[in-house]
């Protein structure tokens, strides 16, 4: 084709056209050949989610040719020769991998499995800069949120992380949609400030509050957390630190851990477009066996039993709860080039609970823009808001739950009418009582990154978390059918109550670091920063009591109105520096100090110090480590102290407002305050190790911890000369801890048409009380104690060992453990009060957690996944039992009593003075998640228009094996710090979800 024209030409010698063309033809041949060869291309999976992997580098075994996947894990490869060729795949955090294909093949399929145990995994929390974690001396828990997402939905946050992450415990409490419980890391350790972690999102901090909601003067319960405002799916991992990891960079504020959220961020190639649909339904499987019985005696005589469920289908043809649907929508795009990266996610949530009055719907979006401005110079901006309004059920102290637990089998006219319930049917507390709560909240960060060559880099970090939360609670004036049930005029006149609530969280955080190397095989890097936060807590309240006439919904519509106002504000300024040695990239050697000052700190004390040193060793990097099957052990150990601030306004001394004799205005005294008031401080040592053997197909991660908490802040008696009444708070007290984590990953099965995961967590986590003011040996009124030598929030209560029966039935000779080894009577001669000892009964936290998982891949497109948890070894007080048999007497053993327990039916018979038989184990194990997930093969899935299509069917607490004979051991209030308490509480619900998600 090309010799043709000189061919042709006849002025030219024939000998000197062929010499031309061959010259030609010679010169262009290689790019001939190459341009005659085929195509290679596909994608690459995760062998275990089949999520597509970005950023794989890929080669041509043999060649200098490589190209990296994209955002949608595809690759390509143009003009490859010969038939067959060899590509190698690598990855940080898998295992390399080889695959032999055809060439002209472009619907490849490659995976890669997770290596259990890596040392050059990269973390972003609890470091100066992004680190690998070969350079840690101190434990980070890492969740991997897109993959989370992909296995087993998650509704929110709170499931996400549930059973992820050894040594994080989640207090579930109520399992109404819309509720959130609280997290407590490595066990209690104050006795009267918050129990919560600090909240991270893409660096700045967010609030966390748990137990906001309506509360009403009439019933329901603030169960609703702040942690769940935020969408799972715009979530690509979360990391969660422990103990002396937390110490430099969050000082003050950190004695119970930090959680970082790191959003998805855009990544380079084509914009890819993912579309997510669920749908499910909630509903409490069992209900009529796990409400369980009430019985009393009919009119003639006989005993009947009462079931709420049971008895409100006979009475209505309908069933008392209904499977709530669930529908959930997200749409995101990611893309973008080696200057300016994009990802955008927005989302909708519609849920219904099991009752007509609980239901939840949320808008989310986000948006993560990151923009390479210049080589040495990027931004990185996010934006997310959550629009969302959640309706609560009537629980825990009146209402429907209350009145469904209680009742009793209809002897008259009006408990007919009732259906046999405790104060009214179902419907009247759905129609007459309205309890929710709206929030508009918006958090936006802004974070500039700039370096100076390879030996100095500094970040700035700054944003906002504003959160609007409007709860309301409301109770029209009553009409003929609910005054019915509803006697008390207060209730019957109706009222409203609206609390308002403005908080904002600022950050702003600075921070550099400069990288040298001052000997050979020794780097150095030295870092510095400043950080600022503020919380500004803004509050009103409107309470309106009597609606004149029915139909009216404002406060002021009320006959008596009253209101409130108040601002709370806490501000923590740091300042940190850090020098990290490491020999050869295998020895690291890292010394810090912060110090802070809290405004919530007392008049004569400012700032505080916090040193931290860890050592980090990857000692198989050595040339003489000779077990070959141990392909990674890195040993650590770090101390480090955190603290945490008083309460805010603690320390000051306060007065209130109040009338004067002449009707005039005036104070009076308030609270005494306390200068001297201080932080808490936490001191922890923390031993461990990270390895991985078998090749790379088992991992594990051990931690050995010890804490201590000095200068606990507890509430200590005023002296009535001061003219205060009140107490006001000290730095006295001291509580130890201790406690071990494991995480464990085995790839036990390992082939091309089936891979098989195993994933361990497990944690024990104690603790002490070790000190308390001179001559006090415990905190606390009531059943709750923090006692030296025993745990925090212990349960105390009279044990009664022994009685006898009296021939009416009744009891005698009831006898105690008195403390000492001995007996002692329970109560007075009048059986008026108990007058034994109270005794420990047990703890209220879990000192064991953990959970198991198994993912299993077939033909690298089928996928099964279940999770159990389980949690033991504390004490759990089901008042549902003790008001049933204590006080309403509508248990058997209420009319047959001698068909039980002598000592038992003392308890019963004492008017809530002996009740030890309330506390019971509720240890259980929960069959928490399981899932089956398709993914079509690219061929069909790019006939219907998609790059990727998967389904996803998923079950959420499927199963529960435990002794605790209430409805749920998961099943109790949440707005205490420590107590444990069941009493007329929505369990947690069973969840079914079909999950289509789809990428294009």
């Amino acid at each position: 084709m090309i010799c043709n024209p000189i061919l042709k030409r006849r002025l030219t010698p024939i000998r000197w056209s062929f010499a031309v063309c061959l010259a030609i033809a010679g010169w262009l041949w290689p790019s001939l050949a190459l341009a005659q060869g085929g195509a290679v291309a596909g994608r690459v999976v995760d062998a275990q989610s089949l999520r597509p992997l970005d950023g794989v580098q890929i080669t041509i075994e043999g060649s200098t040719v490589g190209t990296q996947t994209d955002a949608n894990g595809t690759f390509r490869f143009a003009n490859v020769s010969g038939t067959q060729v060899t590509l190698q795949l690598r990855r940080i955090g898998y295992r390399p991998g080889t695959e032999q294909v055809t060439v002209g093949r472009t619907d490849l399929r490659l995976t890669l499995t997770e290596v259990p145990a890596v040392l050059n995994q990269i973390v972003v929390t609890g470091t100066a800069e992004p680190v690998e974690k070969r350079a840690l001396g101190t434990t980070v828990a890492k969740v991997d949120a897109a993959r989370v997402q992909e296995v087993a939905p998650a509704a929110n946050m709170s499931s996400l992380i549930n059973g992820r992450a050894p040594g994080v415990v989640l207090i579930a409490g109520s399992g109404a949609v819309g509720a959130g419980p609280r997290i407590r890391i490595r066990g209690g350790n104050s006795f009267s400030l918050s129990d919560q972690p600090l909240v991270y999102v893409d660096g700045i901090r967010v609030a966390s509050d748990v137990s906001t909601g309506p509360t009403t003067q009439f019933f329901s319960s603030a169960v609703i957390s702040r942690l769940n405002d935020i969408d799972p799916d715009d979530i690509e991992s979360v990391e969660i630190v422990k103990g002396p990891a937390a110490a430099t960079l969050y000082g003050t504020e950190a004695s119970n851990g930090v959680v970082q959220i790191i959003t998805k961020r855009g990544k380079v190639g084509r914009p890819t477009f993912t579309a997510t649909v669920r749908q499910g339904v909630n509903s409490f499987n069992d209900a009529q066996e796990r409400i369980g019985f009430t019985y009393n005696r009919d009119p003639q005589g006989a005993i009947r039993r009462w079931n709420p469920v049971e008895f409100y289908k006979t009475g209505t043809g309908n069933d008392l709860f209904k499977n709530g649907l669930i529908g959930n929508y997200n749409l995101g795009l990611n893309g973008g080039t080696e200057q300016v990266r994009y990802n955008l996610n927005a989302g909708y949530d519609n849920e219904q609970g099991i009752e007509p009055t609980n239901k939840l719907w949320r808008v989310n979006g986000n948006a993560n823009i990151s923009i390479a401005a210049r080589p040495n110079f990027d931004i990185n901006a996010t934006v997310s808001t959550t629009q969302q309004q959640v309706n609560l059920p009537l629980e825990a102290g009146g209402g429907m739950w209350f009145s469904a637990f209680f009742g009793q089998y209809p002897r008259t006219a009006a408990e007919e009418l009732r259906f046999g319930f405790f104060s009214a049917p179902p419907d009247a507390f759905w129609g007459a009582f309205k309890d929710w709560q709206r929030v508009s909240r918006t958090t936006t960060s802004l974070q500039l990154n700039h370096r100076l060559g390879q030996w100095f880099n500094h970040r700035l970090i700054v944003g906002s978390d504003l959160t609007e939360e409007d709860n309301l609670s409301l109770t029209q004036r009553m009409g003929p059918y609910f005054r019915q049930f509803f006697g008390s005029p207060t209730q019957q006149a109706g009222g409203k109550l609206t609390r308002r609530r403005e908080l904002n969280v600022t950050s702003v955080d600075y921070g550099a670091t400069v990288n040298m190397t001052p000997f050979t095989n020794i780097g150095s890097r030295t870092s510095f920063g400043a950080q600022f936060f503020r919380r500004n807590n803004y509050l009103v309240a409107a309470r309106g009591e009597g609606f004149a006439t029915t139909g009216l919904t404002q406060v002021d519509a009320n006959a008596t109105t009253f209101g409130g106002e108040a601002t709370l504000e806490n501000s923590t300024l740091g300042f940190y520096g850090q020098e990290q040695i490491d020999y050869q990239d295998r020895l690291f050697l890292t010394v810090a100090l912060r110090v802070d000052d809290n405004s919530a700190f007392g008049d004569n004390f400012s700032w505080i110090q916090y040193p931290k040193v860890a050592l980090a060793y990857s000692i198989s990097e050595e040339p003489w480590w000779k077990w070959s099957f141990i392909e990674a052990l890195k040993l650590r150990a770090a101390y480090g102290e955190t603290g945490q601030q008083p309460i805010v306004n603690s320390a000051l001394r306060t007065f209130s407002s109040t009338t004067t004799g002449d009707g005039g205005s005036g104070v009076t005294p308030n609270t005494v305050g306390n200068p001297d008031l201080k932080a808490e401080r936490g001191k922890e040592i923390e031993l461990g190790f990270e390895t991985s053997v078998l090749q790379d197909r088992v991992g594990f991660e051990f931690t050995y911890y010890t804490r201590t908490i000095q200068d606990a802040i507890v509430s200590s008696s005023v002296a009535p000369s001061s003219g205060f009444p009140s107490t006001r708070f000290v730095n006295i007290g001291e509580i130890k801890g201790n406690g071990i984590e494991l995480a464990g990953h085995a790839n036990v099965w390992s082939r091309r048409n089936l891979n098989i995961d195993v994933n361990l967590n497990y944690s024990h986590n104690d603790n002490e009380v070790t000190k308390l003011p001179p001559g006090v040996q415990f905190l606390g009124t009531g059943n709750i104690r923090h006692q030296i030598g025993y745990p925090v929030g212990g349960y105390w209560e009279p044990r009664i060992v022994s009685a006898e029966f009296t021939p009416d039935g009744r009891t005698t000779n009831e006898m105690c453990d008195d403390g000492k080894g001995g007996v002692t009577p329970c109560l007075n001669a009048a059986k008026t009060a108990f007058i034994a000892p109270r005794v420990f009964i047990g703890r209220s936290d879990a000192p064991n957690e953990g959970s198991v998982s198994a993912a299993a891949t077939l033909y690298q497109r089928l996928r099964f996944y279940g999770l159990l948890d389980f949690k033991n070894g504390h004490k759990q007080f089901d008042n549902n039992h003790r008001a049933r048999c204590q006080v309403f007497l509508v248990c058997m053993a209420n009319l047959e009593p001698r068909n039980y327990p002598a000592t038992l039916i003392a308890q019963y018979n004492t008017n809530n003075l002996l009740r030890n038989f309330g506390y019971a184990d509720p240890g259980y194990m929960k069959l928490r998640e399981v899932s089956a997930s398709y993914s079509l093969p690219d061929r069909l899935a790019r006939r219907a228009g998609f790059a990727t299509a998967a389904v996803t069917v998923s079950g959420r607490n499927l199963h529960t094996w435990t002794k605790w004979t209430g409805i749920d051991p998961e099943s109790f209030f949440t707005t205490e710090q420590y107590a444990r308490t069941e009493q007329a509480q929505v369990p947690p619900l069973r969840t079914y979800l079909v999950s289509f998600n789809v990428t294009f």
